[in-house]
């Protein structure tokens, strides 16, 4: 009995220690607890306080993670919008400017936050687990750094969520007044039927080109309109800021032609563009003709309280050049032959509205065949053409001057003028180009000399139908059934651009100008009915 008390006794002895070991245990493993679920709270307090910190501190540049900035070199490059972007510069690539922040710079912001994020929650843990310090230390600061995790990466994303959420309302505004904006512009210049002309290249565009308002800057600008640079103003790789949008720009900057870069006059692209280009055999009077009417057209502007300026180098030296020859009554010197020649651009305000006239001229032989006139280009594209007839060089009329002794008085045309306008025409039809949608004007020059001649009487100036009768009935009715055949709608005039007549006159060149304009704005006539007055 004595051992079976003692075993009991010592059962007991065990147990009691045991339980006093278990309860020891568990009162340690409560106060671990409580110091882990501490410790845990205050790591997702001090994480959370560090998400709050963490993005200023990343975008002001003192972290050691820094935002990857989208600079115009790589925009240029094609990694921050794409390799090429849709529209008029997709020739070109993209212009060299800075994009706006939202959402392209923003989206690296946020790539950079993440990324220090992520280095400065992983650097505790690695100084953790180095060399043997995780043994010792583990237990008691895991659930600290698992605390600081959890509240880093609950306060990034919640950053995180609030940002992408406003930059999503920004980017919707930001894209609702881009297409407001484009769609203003775009509208705008189309019911001016505005267009860039090249009076160089003589390519057409409905979008210009513009340098960069610095000087120094040899940036050219190929898509100007609200987009991904900027919705009102942008900011160029040099730095410099210049207006968004045609219209705008076009009031500060310098215009470029998109296709051979040479500088357009001021404000092109904005407003609506005449060609008048004339066709011609050598000597008919092709440069005499503009000259004479240009003069004209400039009185009649300013005498309805409008102007006709001229807008480049050339077309200063042209208008002065033909003031000159009409106030001393010379004629004008024949026009130097070029493979392209230049236009002449004159920027006509009347009645509150702006047209650009572009007068096409080009010496005789560049119609001499197909191959001189294709280089010509701006004949293809335009609305209207002048074919100047010089009725002295029909073999009738010839042989009229030659029996009153008048071979002499004025140049006549040299070469065939019906090769001259099939040197043109053969060619627009070869290529496709549609001659029904023309507007064909023929000119006959010189009538100041063929009033002199008999037989003269049946061709009254003012009469279109008039004038193709007497053609048919002087040598030229094959040649007028091919210009019928060719257009549909053909106006004769008979000027005499030498003799220094009245504007009014209906022998004036100013009325084919008159005829012109009306056939684009009938509310752009500088003429009154004609009526004749005196030489």
């Amino acid at each position: 009995m004595q051992y079976v008390a003692l075993a009991v006794a010592a059962l007991c002895a065990i147990f009691c220690l045991a339980w006093i070991a278990l309860a020891i245990l568990a009162r340690v493993f409560a106060l671990v607890l409580v110091v882990w679920v501490v410790t845990f709270g205050l790591g997702i307090a001090a994480g959370m306080l560090t998400g709050v910190v963490l993005p200023p501190r990343v975008l002001r540049g003192r972290a050691q993670e820094k935002p990857r900035i989208a600079t115009p070199d790589d925009v240029v490059a094609g990694k921050i919008l794409g390799r090429t972007p849709r529209g008029p510069a997709k020739n070109f690539g993209w212009d060299r400017a800075w994009p706006v922040y939202n959402p392209h710079q923003a989206r690296l912001d946020a790539n950079a936050v993440i990324a220090q994020a992520k280095l400065d929650i992983s650097r505790p843990f690695r100084w953790l687990f180095k060399r043997n310090r995780a043994l010792a230390l583990a237990p008691f600061l895991l659930p600290a750094l698992a605390g600081f995790a959890l509240g880093a990466w609950i306060s990034i994303f919640t950053w995180y969520g609030v940002m992408a959420a406003l930059s999503g309302v920004v980017y919707v505004v930001q894209q609702l007044s881009v297409l407001g904006y484009r769609a203003y512009d775009s509208l705008t210049r189309r019911r001016r039927k505005a267009t860039l002309r090249c009076a160089k290249c003589y390519r057409v565009t409905f979008i210009p080109s513009y340098r960069c308002a610095n000087a120094t800057c040899p940036t050219v600008h190929h898509d100007v309109r609200p987009g991904p640079f900027g919705i009102v103003r942008r900011r160029c790789g040099c730095g410099t800021t210049i207006p968004v949008a045609v219209g705008a720009a076009a009031r500060h900057l310098v215009t470029v032609c998109p296709f051979c870069l040479q500088d357009v006059p001021k404000g092109s692209g904005t407003r609506r563009v005449l060609a008048i280009p004339v066709i011609g055999a050598t000597g008919a009077g092709k440069t005499h003709f503009l000259a004479s009417g240009a003069v004209a057209l400039e009185r009649r502007a300013r005498f309805l309280s409008g102007s006709l300026e001229p807008v480049s180098p050339v077309a200063k030296a042209f208008l002065r050049d033909a003031k000159a020859v009409v106030a001393s009554g010379r004629r004008m010197a024949p026009t130097v032959w070029q493979d392209r020649p230049e236009g002449v651009p004159l920027l006509l305000s009347l009645a509150g509205r702006q047209l650009e006239l572009q007068l096409m001229d080009a010496a005789g032989e560049s119609f001499a065949d197909w191959e001189r006139a294709r280089d010509l280009g701006y004949v293809d594209t335009a609305n209207l053409l002048l074919f100047i007839l010089d009725p002295l060089a029909l073999p009738r009329v010839t042989e009229l001057l030659r029996v009153e002794n008048k071979i002499g008085v004025v140049p006549i045309a040299a070469g065939d003028q019906e090769n001259a306008y099939a040197a043109v025409i053969d060619r627009l039809r070869a290529e496709g180009v549609r001659l029904d949608s023309k507007l064909l004007a023929v000119v006959v020059t010189k009538v100041d000399v063929l009033q002199t001649l008999p037989g003269s009487g049946s061709l009254d100036p003012g009469d279109s139908q008039s004038i193709r009768s007497w053609l048919r009935a002087n040598g030229a009715d094959g040649f007028v059934r091919r210009i019928d055949q060719d257009f549909r709608n053909v106006t004769y005039f008979a000027v005499d651009s030498f003799g220094s007549r009245d504007s009014l006159d209906v022998l004036h060149p100013a009325r084919v100008f008159d005829w012109a304009l009306t056939s684009t704005d009938r509310r752009l006539s500088v003429m009154p009915q004609p009526t004749a007055v005196p030489a």
